[in-house]
């Protein structure tokens, strides 16, 4: 539980940039009926987060991801967190069974610039980080103005990472 508090922002970004692609079409879709565009994230004061995450998009369409390097890399974020577990050894072995994982898979996929590749996948990493440190002070400040009702429960993963 502590894993997905601390990287909810980061896997739904992924999964957010992901289908989005390609970038050249400057919208984010969150679902097949709603969609944002540079104008809209204007109007509701998101223009940081909507570019952070049109950032990542460029990130993944530029390495041509694939649907399995997504669902790698997507685990590959959850693992990645600097939370303090009971059992940290266990996650350094799933985090390393997955880099192992992903480096297969790309190995498979992608057999003349798999190195390349797996590098790219992984300089992803940064821009995801950042979208979510954007996706965070976005939803605080939404909390904060009043304007919009929010879940407590939303409320408590959105200040999770401050404890």
């Amino acid at each position: 539980m502590r894993l997905l508090q601390s990287t909810w922002g980061e896997i739904l970004t992924l999964g957010l940039a992901f289908r989005s692609m390609p970038a050249h079409a400057h919208t984010l879709h969150f679902a097949h009926d709603f969609t944002l565009d540079e104008k809209q994230a204007r109007e509701c004061n998101a223009t940081e987060l909507f570019n952070q995450i049109l950032g990542v998009v460029e990130r993944l369409e530029q390495c041509s991801i694939s649907r399995e390097e997504f669902l790698l890399l997507k685990a590959l974020v959850l693992t990645n967190s600097d939370v303090r577990l009971q059992d940290n050894q266990a996650l350094h072995r799933l985090r390393q069974n997955i880099l192992q994982a992903l480096h297969d898979t790309v190995a498979t996929l992608r057999l003349r610039d798999a190195v390349v590749q797996m590098q790219s996948l992984l300089l992803c990493l940064p821009a995801l980080r950042a979208a979510d440190a954007a996706l965070r002070r976005y939803w605080l400040s939404v909390k904060h103005q009043g304007v919009v009702p929010i879940n407590k429960l939303f409320v408590e993963m959105l200040e999770s990472h401050m404890r």
